[in-house]
């Protein structure tokens, strides 16, 4: 946005619209109407991406992630591979057309405290209550306890290894910052951490300042390129001004972020610049002043 005020107001002036409309009466705030318009409807759409959409789409992104990576039954059980999944490692030595599995080797490592090894003759996956259940017959389990170093084996007719069953009673997320809405960064019901709440404090000013963005940018543009008595050769230095103006702001509001992370104390610092930019803008299109 902008660039496209600096290029279209630019050519405006080069054709003399510009000079025609002040002469017709028109402030530089009336020429301006239609961009401060645009600008605030923008400014609009952030505040709604910045406090719902975006945590919303970080949200489900990271559960599909989570999904992905702990949905077992994503393997494709391919005859004679070795798979691997979170720790656990199946091998089959062959598929029917009925999916079902023949001469099975099962190793599950994804315990701390013993790993299992199961062998059978057939079995096939079937998914119930959000669990991928592995039916088996025929075959024998040996589980090796890491503690005593001790192995135990068992023989079994029927077997059914629940291949999700870690994943019950851990269904608990800490949201990142980026992925919190507004509420849940002003009071983050978890046992969040100091180097955390840090995170949240900056996160949550940034929501309320980035959509502001716009219409300073917006502001300091208009500002400086209709600056002054207008000129059909061009307004380079005008031009060069409002990247400067932006320039410094941005970098500012950057350092000013870093700041609000490391100390509370210092957040008004982070609004006192958005307010001398936006002053300072606001002052320069107010000033009807042209040169003699």
């Amino acid at each position: 946005m902008f660039a496209a005020i600096l290029v279209t107001y630019n050519r405006l002036i080069s054709s003399n619209e510009i000079t025609i409309l002040r002469n017709s009466g028109l402030t530089k705030l009336a020429i301006c109407r239609p961009v401060v318009s645009i600008t605030i409807l923008s400014s609009i759409l952030c505040f709604l991406v910045s406090f719902y959409l975006m945590p919303y789409a970080n949200k489900e992104l990271r559960l599909s992630r989570l999904d992905l990576k702990n949905n077992y039954a994503n393997l494709a059980f391919n005859p004679q591979t070795f798979e691997t999944l979170n720790k656990l490692t199946i091998y089959s030595q062959k598929r029917d057309i009925d999916d079902n599995l023949f001469g099975i080797l099962l190793h599950d490592e994804r315990s701390d405290k013993y790993s299992i090894t199961i062998t059978s003759k057939k079995g096939n996956i079937v998914m119930k209550d959000n669990s991928a259940l592995l039916y088996m017959e025929n075959g024998t389990i040996q589980k090796l306890n890491y503690i005593d170093n001790t192995s135990e084996i068992l023989n079994f007719d029927n077997y059914v290894f629940n291949l999700t069953e870690t994943q019950k009673g851990d269904n608990k997320i800490r949201w990142k910052s980026k992925e919190r809405y507004l509420h849940e960064l002003l009071n983050p019901n978890d046992d969040s951490e100091e180097e955390d709440l840090k995170k949240y404090r900056n996160e949550l000013h940034q929501r309320f300042t980035y959509p502001l963005l716009p219409i300073i940018f917006a502001t300091l543009a208009l500002a400086a390129i209709l600056r002054g008595d207008f000129n059909r050769k061009g307004n380079l230095t005008n031009i060069i001004m409002a990247v400067s103006l932006v320039v410094v702001f941005f970098t500012l509001t950057m350092i000013c972020y870093s700041l609000v992370e490391t100390s509370a104390k210092l957040t008004p610092i982070l609004y006192l610049n958005f307010a001398v930019f936006f002053i300072i803008g606001a002052a320069m299109l107010t000033s009807d002043r042209r040169k003699s």
